[in-house]
């Protein structure tokens, strides 16, 4: 009996101290972590800004060269060609006149003229923005438009430098700036070399992400101010120093053998035959938990779209007084006889009405019966499109972030698209409800692939999942939520909806860290 109580007593001692060696390791390497992403996310978005900023100081310096007409017409292919020689990522350099006089004596392609707005709003509309006016003193301000995706999965964005002459403005030296090879080329050249992702209001421009980071692993963004925009960069760090988990390790395995070794190896014997006993029997039970377990596939949209109908009716309500403000202007405006400000009006008006539109259509695709789909060949781009659409506004309206790491060029699969989205919308739904708690709520979705299959991660920052009810959430009518909040359908249905697809939804947690449900997708159904 003293024996135990002193190999218990040293056990302690061995436990407290490992527990302060470990702790002071941790937090060493975490503040090492810390300095090491801020130090890299300057040198990144240093590098990145110079990269875009000598590409519209170019141009500007271009624009200001041209004193006169006659100066644009004589040295129009010399002053482009020298740019896209000098710039590689440059194209489509053309120019747009605010005014039908004067008419450049160049290519009609290269120069572009709009006779209202309603043309230019059908023909151009990233032109619409841009100043009609501007003050000599702005000769050298250059303006860029949001950042968009071409055909082949390449982002660009469009850069506007003012041509003045004779002091006035006449219009914009505008050309098209191929974000996508500039970061191409900064990575190949080892001028960047951390994992790092780029966003601009939410939506991924270029991401360099392994498959064996987590994206949990990085928890704060840096600001990336550029011509009007500002960008979002998050940098993961190159390498992962657990030293401190090793310490604890170490520093257990030490206390078990000082104060234990003697009282387990009188116990070995006795617990071995006892464990191999529980061990039969819990896989006899566990075994008929399988056979007899059947699958509930059951539609559980109407309670996601229920969850999330005050978020549907808010983004649908915005519109709605958007457009009976232009509808008092109208009436206003007739009145004065001022049809300039009516024809305005009316193009805001059917604006807000393609979003209605747009919001109607997705939530009625959502909410119509999956089993009527068949499957078809989608891009994984258009279904996370629709999914964040449908949850972002109950989630703005929650304060609850969602990150995405998302790339624009991953493959197709073959799916029926209705009960993907329902799957990411019922892991969605769930991750906000987990943080709603939360001093920091964050939900994480990344999206890859890797050997012939797609992986896409839902990560949230909430309290986890106990490990004994892990084996259960799957289970029919089972659910950790309160009373009234769940039906415990949702995570049934989508193992069985993954599983159909010849898939896998798995679930990791710890607890106070929070909870990753990762679906698996092959790419060759």
């Amino acid at each position: 009996m003293k024996s135990n109580l002193y190999s218990i007593f040293v056990f302690l001692i061995g436990l407290f101290a490992t527990y302060f060696v470990t702790k002071n390791f941790q937090q060493v390497e975490i503040n090492a972590q810390k300095i090491e992403i801020s130090t890299q996310s300057q040198a990144i978005a240093h590098t990145v800004k110079m990269q875009v900023l000598s590409h519209s100081q170019q141009l500007s310096i271009t624009a200001q060269r041209w004193q006169t007409i006659n100066q644009i017409n004589e040295n129009w292919q010399r002053d482009t060609n020298s740019l896209i020689t000098l710039f590689p990522a440059l194209s489509d350099i053309s120019v747009y006149l605010l005014k039908k006089q004067p008419k450049l004596n160049i290519d009609n392609k290269y120069q572009q003229y709009f006779a209202s707005d309603t043309e230019l709003l059908q023909t151009a509309k990233q032109l619409f923005s841009l100043k009609k006016r501007l003050s000599i003193s702005e000769s050298s301000r250059v303006f860029q438009s949001d950042h968009e995706v071409i055909g082949n999965k390449q982002i660009i964005t469009y850069q506007y430098a003012p041509i003045f002459i004779d002091k006035e403005l006449i219009g914009y030296l505008q050309s098209t700036v191929n974000i996508t090879q500039i970061l191409d080329q900064l990575v190949a050249k080892f001028q960047i070399t951390y994992p790092f992702s780029l966003s601009e209001t939410g939506r991924t421009i270029y991401t360099v992400l392994p498959n064996d980071v987590l994206i949990t692993d990085v928890k704060q963004q840096f600001s990336i101010p550029l011509l009007g925009h500002e960008w979002k960069l998050m940098v993961w760090p190159m390498h992962q120093h657990h030293f401190y988990r090793y310490a604890a390790i170490i520093g257990l395995i030490l206390s078990i053998l000082f104060s234990q070794l003697f009282y387990l190896v009188r116990l070995n014997k006795a617990n071995k035959h006892k464990l191999s006993t529980q061990k039969s029997h819990l896989s006899a039970i566990n075994e008929d938990f399988k056979a007899s377990k059947s699958k509930l596939i059951q539609s559980n949209k109407l309670s996601s779209l229920g969850e999330i109908a005050t978020g549907i009716a808010h983004e649908i309500n915005q519109p709605l007084q958007v457009i009976c403000i232009h509808a008092d202007m109208c009436q206003e405006s007739l009145q004065k006889q001022n049809y300039q400000l009516v024809e305005k009006s009316f193009s805001s008006i059917i604006s807000q009405v393609e979003r209605i539109e747009k919001i109607v259509k997705q939530v009625g695709s959502f909410g119509r019966d999956s089993e009527l789909d068949n499957y078809n060949k989608e891009t994984p781009a258009s279904i996370f499109e629709n999914v964040i659409d449908i949850v972002i506004n109950q989630y703005n309206q929650e304060q609850v972030e969602l990150r995405q790491v998302l790339p624009p060029s991953l493959p197709s699969i073959l799916c029926n698209k209705t009960q993907i989205e329902q799957v990411l919308v019922n892991l969605l739904i769930n991750a906000k409800d987990a943080v709603e708690d939360c001093e920091e709520k964050i939900v994480f979705i990344k999206a890859h692939d890797k050997q012939g299959k797609l992986y896409i991660e839902v990560s949230d920052s909430g309290s986890g999942i106990e490990p004994s009810k892990l084996d259960d959430i799957f289970t029919p009518f089972y659910t950790t939520k309160a009373l009234g909040r769940g039906t415990g359908l949702g995570l049934s249905i989508s193992y069985s909806i993954i599983h159909q697809h010849k898939g896998e939804l798995q679930v990791s947690s710890e607890m106070n860290k929070g909870s990753t449900f990762t679906v698996i997708l092959p790419l060759n159904n």
